[in-house]
């Protein structure tokens, strides 16, 4: 065969290329789409740079195998790989310049294998060389194909053949294979096409661009019906089916195909996703393996993501704070499961847009730099929350008393003890966000009041250093992945450092899940185009404090939303804990808070400009909480903390004893104070008095929570005394 068509030195060098080629090649697998799916199985974003979709040949019409063989090669099934009767012709055309014919349709996959995997070898010059046309390299490249051809239909059947062949090659307006071109042109499957359907496509493989039935309707009509005269001529179909598929309409149902992020029903959502599993090393061991694996894999990405409740945070957020706010304020939010770091929810109150614009950005600002590009920002008296567990771990308890200095005292910075984990601050002068509050206090009045002088008090009794690492330990790190806390002592004490909504939300599940933190994670499974599991997903959680610590906190923190800044996160029914956040001038405002199911961080401030947004943590980022957590809970089962035991692969639960409270009403301090110690509770006695016609000055007035209500063994009741009877 390689002697016709060529002659003296250049037929013998053709034959020694020939007999030195080997017998077969390796080909790369073919290039499909990923796709990233949400909880519920929906379609979030098709990922791909050829746009095709591999099916079996029992997923495909007969129609649409007969029309292809029938246009392509009606000798198929008779050959062994290479047609005698066309290829002197075709050689000779070749070899004086001309275009070249006769491939069968085994040779036209071999090539379209040969130009796909060079390409994904980033191998232009290989991929050329296997489209030559004309001349010596054209006359090689036949050959090559035909002894591959050969050696393909000594080791595959027919119908292998056939059904690579259908699954790889172009078929125009970006599909490429069967299934694509199916649902490009029909919007069906490759399973469903009807003979004048399959007879279009089928007329396509040969020159997609001059027969586009898009842009070039007649032509294309006129290609279908030579493909319906070859199914005829081969008794493929009768002269009645020929002639009823011929009149018909191209009738197309054009399908979009924009690709990847930009496309997708949540584009900040795909983005998080996409540079997450750029991360994973099994996907591949460098970032253009890992882009190749997921663009050409035929990946599916089950996410974590909650399609309804994502919706959901993004309306909410933008209906608050719409997006084209005159004052370019905004909002996003994060969602995640205690115990398992599943990212359930993200969103925020803008479009996407890689130009930006009134409204629009490309920053994810629910999430980290390295999965969003924003740089965070303040979390305020979120960060409080550490410090109540570094109090709790040091033997504090939520009566612990402390006195909290007027505002704008000056603490010199060695008091803080935090030279040896960096600290050089020479001093610190801390204001109150939310008014005066100084004198005697407790942890959990400090906590539900927001008292930041008595924060700086109490870190100078705990030292700076062990609320540092709580931090570290709970997950909690700056937006640019730095460690927390490494800003300053105002960083540390009062949140000055710039973290992420998701980051935050991750950090207070700790809390609900006892004191396990688990690190955020977007995807539940990644499974390869045959179903192979790849190890991705798996919780990545660890024992961040003891769970009695834990409940602690939580109980602390639940008087926030009970008696303090945090009311208005409340949800009806159900146990709720959190913390109010403001920074420096109401420029960034927060409520990060949780359920015993749920975890979540709002943020609302200036993402532009560093303007007052004239509110504080419970303005507007507390009751966003609410309606994004009465949205994420529904359907839950309302429960209630409980105190986990210490054993982290006992997963099993206890709920806190209830116990009724002791009516201590008109008792003296001390007398009362027994009495509710007695029952099992701690004791706190508020600063401020009540004046009462009833009640002995100095005696018991008031007690939160009131006599004969039921709460939880340990939690703390506060005592308000009598000043006597008032004087007017």
């Amino acid at each position: 065969m390689p002697i016709v068509g060529a002659g003296g030195m250049t037929a013998k060098s053709v034959v020694t290329a020939f007999d030195a080629l080997p017998a077969q090649f390796t080909a790369s697998p073919m290039a499909q789409q990923s796709r990233i799916l949400a909880k519920d199985g929906s379609v979030i974003a098709t990922l791909y740079d050829e746009n095709r979709l591999v099916v079996p040949i029992d997923k495909i019409a007969p129609v649409m195998l007969d029309a292809q063989v029938a246009i392509e090669d009606r000798r198929f099934y008779e050959h062994g790989g290479v047609d005698g009767r066309g290829l002197v012709r075709a050689l000779v055309s070749t070899a004086g310049g001309e275009t070249q014919g006769a491939s069968t349709l085994t040779q036209q996959y071999v090539r379209q294998l040969l130009i796909a995997t060079a390409r994904q070898k980033g191998n232009e010059d290989a991929a050329e060389a296997a489209q030559a046309r004309s001349g010596i390299p054209g006359i090689v490249r036949k050959i090559q194909e035909m002894k591959y051809a050969i050696s393909m239909e000594q080791r595959r059947s027919k119908e292998q053949i056939l059904e690579g062949y259908l699954n790889i090659v172009y078929y125009g307006a970006n599909a490429y294979g069967v299934e694509a071109a199916a649902r490009r042109y029909f919007d069906t499957t490759a399973a469903e096409l009807s003979l004048p359907q399959a007879a279009l496509i089928a007329g396509l493989a040969q020159n997609p661009g001059t027969a586009d039935p898009i842009n070039n309707p007649e032509r294309a009509i006129e290609r279908r019906n030579d493909v319906l005269d070859a199914m005829r001529q081969q008794g493929m179909i009768s002269t009645r089916r020929m002639n009823g598929a011929k009149k018909s309409a191209l009738s197309l149902k054009v399908t979009q195909t924009k690709p990847s992020c930009p496309a997708a029903t949540n584009t900040y959502v795909c983005d998080y996703v996409v540079k997450w599993l750029m991360e994973q090393p099994a996907l591949g061991n460098t970032p253009e393996e890992r882009r190749k694996r997921l663009y050409y894999g035929g990946l599916n990405v089950h996410t974590t993501f909650d399609p309804k409740l994502t919706e959901y945070t993004t309306k909410v957020l933008a209906d608050r704070v719409p997006p084209t706010n005159a004052s370019q304020r905004g909002a996003a939010a994060a969602v995640v499961e205690p115990g398992t770091g599943r990212v359930l929810s993200i969103g925020q109150n803008t479009e996407w847009a890689l130009e930006g614009g009134p409204g629009k950005t490309s920053l994810n600002w629910a999430v980290d730099n390295k999965y969003g590009a924003s740089a965070g920002f303040q979390i305020g008296s979120t960060a409080k929350m550490f410090a109540v567990v570094t109090a709790l771990e040091q033997g504090m308890t939520a009566g612990s008393r402390f006195y909290a200095p007027v505002d704008g005292t000056t603490f010199p910075g060695s008091a803080f003890k935090g030279e040896q984990c960096g600290y050089t601050d020479r001093s610190f002068s801390p204001y109150n966000a939310e008014g005066e509050e100084h004198g005697m206090t407790t942890l959990r009045e400090a906590t539900v009041m927001s008292i930041n002088t008595a924060f700086a008090q109490l870190a100078t009794e705990t030292g700076v250093c062990p609320q540092r690492d709580v931090m570290r330990r709970m997950g909690m790190t700056r937006a640019d992945g730095k460690e927390y806390g490494s800003g300053g002592l105002a960083a540390t004490i009062l949140g000055a450092d710039n973290a992420s909504p998701l980051t935050l939300a991750a950090s207070y599940a700790t809390l609900a899940a006892g004191g396990m933190y688990c690190e955020p994670r977007p995807v539940e499974k990644v499974e390869a185009f045959d179903g192979t599991k790849l190890p991705i997903g798996e919780n990545k959680c660890r024992r961040a404090i003891e769970p009695k610590v834990a409940y602690d906190a939580t109980r602390i923190l639940q008087g926030v939303v009970t008696d303090g800044t945090g009311k208005r996160a409340a949800l009806s029914g159900r146990q709720v804990a959190g913390k109010t956040g403001t920074a420096d001038n109401s420029t960034e405002t927060w409520f990060a808070g949780y359920t015993p199911q749920l975890s979540t961080a709002v943020w609302y401030g200036t993402p532009y400009t560093q303007r007052s947004v004239g509110a504080y943590g419970g303005t507007v980022a507390a009751p966003l909480f609410a309606r994004i957590m009465g949205e994420a809970s529904k359907g839950m089962k309302a429960e209630r903390f409980r105190l986990t035991g210490g054993d982290d692969s006992d997963s099993e639960q206890s709920e806190a004893k209830q116990v009724r409270v002791p009516n201590v009403v008109g008792r003296g301090r001390q007398s009362a104070t027994n009495r509710l110690e007695q029952a099992g509770f701690e004791v706190e006695i508020a600063d401020e008095r009540v004046s009462s016609s009833d009640v002995q000055r100095g005696r018991v007035a008031e007690m939160s929570p009131g006599a004969g209500e039921e709460t939880d063994e340990g939690s703390t009741i506060r005592l308000t005394l009598s000043s006597g009877r008032s004087q007017n």
